[in-house]
């Protein structure tokens, strides 16, 4: 903190010959300590008088240096001299003194670490698999696209997004913390208070859900809001009372895909629910093999999942809902939102994620067969075919959704007449 005379009586009396040498004996301290220009030196020589203390000498460089620390200190003269000088035998500055810059820097650090942890709050892979599959099918809907349109969908998908996952973290510290994969979100480590991500939750809800309706329409601000509804409400609240949690989950999902089919035509067109029914089979393999290798944790946290109370059930609803992206691929072509390539191109893809599937729950149904313990190689072999699983379906929907957007309806021909071949 600045330094300040705040005694002038204190001061001895030294002659303009001391007070000339003392100050030259200061310059270093105030040149190598900013904080300390403060220190107003006309002010101090005005209150000097002209008669030389008899405690300073002519050429005595060691009660040059008792003086000025005194003066700065505020001491009488009778004060131990050991706590003017350092142990090197020079004059020190009995303050603290801390340069402007360093202190501007901390304070940058502590402001980028906090808006670091308010980021992770947004959960920002699943937003951005959120955002994109709007995008996706804002692409795919049969009307053109408009780019400013597509930025007002962008943004206000991505905030209500990350509003609906920064409700769910604030309402689940406690049994966040006893799981590996969730132990060190911003609510859990205490970064973040669970009234910090409500109130967070709040501004990017109510930005994203306006930005929606002034900038697209209010049918998909009235999808955003109910999507951040049934993700950080009744599905965070039905993790712990039900396996059906995954089925609204999957409902979750499918909005997205909704969202972007609204903003450019109308909801009464088939092919808006079937890329909601690709998304939300999609869910399915995609999650219960992720939970599959951390049921313990799950159950251990108090959440309630298929692959903790019924590890058959959820193989056997992966392999269900791999198998039903087949006839929903299918659907984008009957209802002409896709050429008919992209009902074979997709069959490639989705034939991958159900050979998979199908392995998952032949292993699973062997491992809990009636009147049957699993071996460790079974149970290990199960893993690896979940771990196999879900990173196939982490490329698959990408796939899926890419194959789509090329064989959209009719873009050929566009293409080649603005080309005019």
């Amino acid at each position: 903190m600045p330094f300040r005379l705040t005694n002038i009586s204190k001061l001895c009396q030294i002659s303009h010959t001391g007070t000339a040498v003392f100050l030259i004996r200061l310059a270093p301290f105030i040149q190598r300590y900013p904080t300390v220009k403060t220190l107003k030196v006309g002010y101090f020589l005005r209150a000097l008088n002209t008669q030389r203390p008899p405690e300073l000498p002519d050429n005595n460089n060691e009660s040059l240096g008792k003086v000025a620390s005194k003066i700065l200190s505020c001491q009488d003269s009778g004060a131990a001299s050991s706590q003017s000088l350092s142990e090197e035998g020079k004059p020190r500055i009995p303050f603290e003194a801390i340069p402007k810059k360093a202190t501007s820097v901390a304070a940058s650090n502590d402001t980028k670490k906090l808006l670091k942890q308010y980021f992770k709050l947004t959960k920002p892979n699943l937003t951005l698999l959120v955002t994109l599959s709007s995008i996706c099918s804002y692409a795919i809907s049969p009307n053109s696209v408009s780019i400013i349109e597509l930025i007002f969908l962008t943004a206000g998908t991505a905030l209500c997004s990350g509003s609906a996952n920064a409700i769910n973290m604030g309402r689940e510290p406690e049994f966040d913390r006893k799981m590996t994969r969730t132990s060190t979100r911003p609510v859990v480590i205490g970064a973040v208070t669970p009234r910090q991500a409500f109130q967070f939750a709040l501004a990017t809800g109510s930005l994203g859900v306006g930005i929606l309706y002034l900038g697209v329409n209010p049918v998909v601000a009235f999808l955003g809001f109910l999507n951040i509804g049934l993700y950080g409400w009744t599905y965070t609240s039905l993790k712990r009372r039900s396996i059906l949690n995954t089925w609204v989950g999957a409902i979750v999902g499918a909005i997205p895909p909704l969202m972007g089919w609204a903003a450019s035509t109308t909801l009464m067109h088939p092919g808006a629910w079937s890329l909601a029914a690709l998304l939300y089979a999609w869910q399915f393999p995609h999650f219960n093999a992720l939970s599959h290798n951390i049921a313990d944790q799950y159950k251990g946290a108090g959440y309630v999942m298929t692959a903790a109370e019924n590890p058959k059930l959820n193989a056997r609803v992966a392999l269900r809902y791999s198998l039903l992206m087949f006839p929903i691929c299918f659907s984008l072509s009957y209802f002409n939102v896709t050429d008919w390539f992209f009902a074979f191109d997709s069959s490639l893809a989705n034939g991958w994620l159900a050979y998979l599937a199908f392995q998952f729950w032949r292993q699973q149904r062997k491992n809990h067969a009636p009147n049957h313990t699993p071996s460790a190689q079974s149970i290990l072999l199960a893993n690896v075919q979940a771990k196999k699983l879900f990173w196939c379906s982490v490329w698959q929907l990408p796939m899926v959704l890419v194959l789509a957007m090329l064989h959209k309806k009719g873009q050929w021909d566009r293409l080649w007449d603005f080309l005019q071949l």
